[in-house]
């Protein structure tokens, strides 16, 4: 065949090509020149008559498929085929060329050695002045180790994938604008559950911020099918590399932030658990101090009157002699250490530096305390919604177990019956009013220090409920407040603290 470069037929000015200056230029370079472009490429380039039989193939061809020259001309191009490459692909091959249409895609060819290789083939017809087709040009590439590449690459990706698809925590990368770049099958799952709300923008990023890997983690709250669960938001910044071929030549790197959304429900059940377990921890102590006081008080009391009167015994005749009267010295001094012993028994109350606080988060931890109480009882407690109150300042725990004595109070008086304990708290002018009541009998006596009275003074009596409540004057008295008694809406016994928002220019 001729490799004379045809001059191309002439075309109207539709076509926008220039033909005569083409047709110029051609005749202006030497054949050889065209010989030596197409003998030292390296794309392999074969020419094929119709029937596909090989009438010109270049070095390129001939190193990538192994024959030499002699070996390839006049054979039919089909001696590299291979069966890896499915009858559906040759056809649809032929049928673009049929239809004198260039063909582009992919053949598993086979070399003279027997290896096989992955070629990306483009065949155009080649169409003579009369129209019709006389030649096929291919050009061959081998894109084995590109094809590699991609299929390690998709594996690399799909290994990813899978990894984070098991993670129980859901991941997600966010390029610099905020956008998700990437998620996992937890993050997808999140998303779903807040019906179609990006689960970053639910939790407040970038406003909330997020804790670092080996910090201590921050909770939020989110709200999913009226249930509310949280979470922890962990971030890592990480580095893209740039696919925008203007970076090419540059560093071509883009911040970008990986995020770990961490359920921590269970966590914070279990941490709150055992912050109340510690808050009833230290109520209990400060009962179990207040009885301990209460009982060596009273044995102190007790123990005072017999000694007072063999003070005034032995005052009466200090100048009398006798067996008796030594006796009666001898005792007073046993009793004398006896009490002294006694008083150096007696604890100190548990007293703790003041601090500013919530009163709403209070009255909470206060209803989940006594929630313990109700769980086999038809009592009912009821928590006002707290009106916004300035933040208090004071003893939170004493003020906490001064409120629960009183509940336990309200809760002897009503438990017989389906009794009703409201709990409620507002200001008036410059005061905290703290309100317990109940439904049960009125108050005999609206005198406090007749109402608070020893538990063990009530019609029950149970020796469970033997503390004395003056351990809430006290926790009252050390707030500068007062306690008011009163009758209850609800019928029963209504007691009030007033409890001044500030004293001596201190908000309390």
């Amino acid at each position: 065949m001729s490799l004379t470069p045809t001059p191309p037929a002439p075309s109207s000015p539709a076509d926008g090509l220039d033909t005569q200056a083409l047709h110029n230029a051609l005749q202006q370079l030497p054949l050889a020149l065209f010989l030596e472009v197409v003998e030292q490429s390296s794309v392999a380039i074969s020419i094929t008559d119709i029937d596909a039989r090989i009438q010109y193939c270049n070095a390129a061809f001939c190193s990538l498929t192994g024959y030499q020259r002699s070996e390839l001309q006049g054979r039919n191009h089909n001696l590299l085929a291979s069966r890896q490459t499915p009858k559906e692909r040759y056809q649809e091959m032929w049928q673009h060329l049929g239809s004198q249409q260039p063909w582009n895609g992919r053949l598993v060819n086979r070399r003279k050695d027997g290896s096989l290789y992955l070629a990306e083939v483009t065949v155009t017809p080649v169409v003579g002045d009369d129209g019709q087709l006389h030649h096929f040009l291919g050009m061959h590439r081998d894109i084995s180790a590109r094809f590699a590449l991609e299929q390690r690459v998709h594996n690399q990706k799909a290994l990813i994938e899978g990894v984070l698809n098991a993670a129980p925590m859901a991941v997600t990368v966010l390029d610099e604008n905020h956008d998700v770049v990437l998620d996992n099958l937890a993050y997808k799952t999140l998303r779903t559950d807040l019906r179609g709300v990006e689960p970053i923008k639910a939790l407040g990023y970038p406003e909330v911020g997020c804790s670092l890997p080996g910090h201590d983690e921050t909770l939020l709250p989110l709200v999913i099918r009226g249930r509310q669960r949280w979470f922890s938001l962990v971030c890592q910044p990480l580095q893209e590399l740039n696919e925008e071929a203007t970076h090419y030549f540059g560093e071509g790197h883009r911040p970008c932030t990986l995020l770990l959304i961490t359920d921590q429900t269970e966590r914070r059940r279990q941490m709150e658990q055992s912050r109340l377990e510690r808050l009833r921890a230290q109520v209990e102590e400060q009962k179990m101090l207040a009885a301990i006081r209460e009982t060596l008080d009273a044995a102190i009391v007790q123990s005072q009157a017999p000694l007072n009167m063999l003070q005034a015994a032995l005052r009466l005749d200090p100048g009398a002699g006798g067996g008796a009267q030594m006796a009666m010295q001898t005792a007073l001094e046993a009793g004398t250490r006896s009490l002294q012993r006694l008083e150096s028994c007696r604890p100190p109350l548990a007293l703790e530096a003041p601090s500013e606080f919530a009163l709403p988060p209070l009255l909470e931890d206060l209803q989940d305390l006594f929630a313990l109480r109700l769980m086999h009882s038809p009592l009912k407690l009821l928590l006002v919604p707290v009106e916004p109150l300035p933040p208090f300042h004071g003893q939170r725990t004493r003020l906490l177990t001064c409120l629960y004595l009183l509940l336990e109070r309200a809760w002897f008086a009503v438990r017989e019956g389906e009794g009703i304990i409201r709990l409620s708290c507002h200001a008036e002018e410059q005061d905290i009013c703290l309100e317990v009541e109940d439904n049960g009998p009125p108050p005999a006596d609206l005198s406090p220090h007749r109402l608070l009275q020893p538990f063990n003074s009530l019609p029950h009596g149970e020796l469970s409920a033997g503390i004395e409540l003056s351990l809430v004057q006290n926790i009252v008295n050390d707030h500068k407040g007062m306690i008011e008694v009163g009758i209850s809406k609800l019928g029963g016994c209504l007691i009030r603290f007033r409890l001044p928002m500030q004293h001596d220019g201190r908000r309390y």
